[in-house]
């Protein structure tokens, strides 16, 4: 079975569903299924307005930037998932995905934004991707996607936009090169 656990997928051009031009940061891969995270769809949402409708408005002394949330993908649409640099904190509902990076799925993580307790680096997304069990590893072999090794700057840092033909250079694949409809099929 291939490791996919912390590694980016990147549709493939013809994928012309909800997946079209995503990349998918997967936060677990075992022998019941897969699970990931779009990270270049942002929603019309900020973490700073996430923040304030969980805490009710309430007056804080919080700092966010402008930093939005991200359609994660179309199952569990009305859930939190929140990929983050490891904490010293614990939180309830934390699970690593490699050494450096923690899934969370609990409101506690939240409670920490724009505080000095929260993570370093973190990207909230609302919904999430699955894939049943060898469900992927199919999609795979039949070119729906690349899968290249994750990159915390293309993670956390890039632009959205620019986060598609980020994670495709790094397979050496230069923005015109995309423009076929079906790379990998002679």
């Amino acid at each position: 079975m291939m490791d996919l656990q912390g590694q980016f997928l990147i549709a493939m051009p013809h994928l012309n569903d909800y997946f079209y031009r995503t990349v998918v940061f997967v936060c677990e891969h075992n022998e019941q299924g897969s699970m990931g995270v779009v990270i270049n769809q942002p929603t019309d949402l900020s973490i700073a307005e996430l923040y304030s409708k969980l805490n009710f408005m309430m007056k804080n002394d919080r700092t966010f930037d402008d930093t939005m949330v991200v359609a994660g993908g179309p199952v569990h649409t009305e859930r939190g998932f929140i990929i983050h640099k490891k904490t010293a904190n614990d939180f309830q509902h934390s699970y690593p995905i490699t050494d450096e990076l923690s899934l969370t799925t609990s409101a506690d993580v939240v409670d920490t934004f724009g505080s000095i307790q929260a993570p370093e680096k973190y990207l909230v997304a609302l919904g999430c991707a699955s894939w049943a069990a060898g469900q992927l590893e199919e999609e795979i072999a039949d070119n729906a996607w690349l899968v290249v090794p994750s990159d915390e700057k293309i993670l956390f840092d890039t632009p959205y936009e620019d986060r598609y033909l980020a994670a495709g250079q790094l397979l050496g694949i230069q923005p015109h090169n995309f423009a076929m409809a079906q790379v990998g099929h002679s």
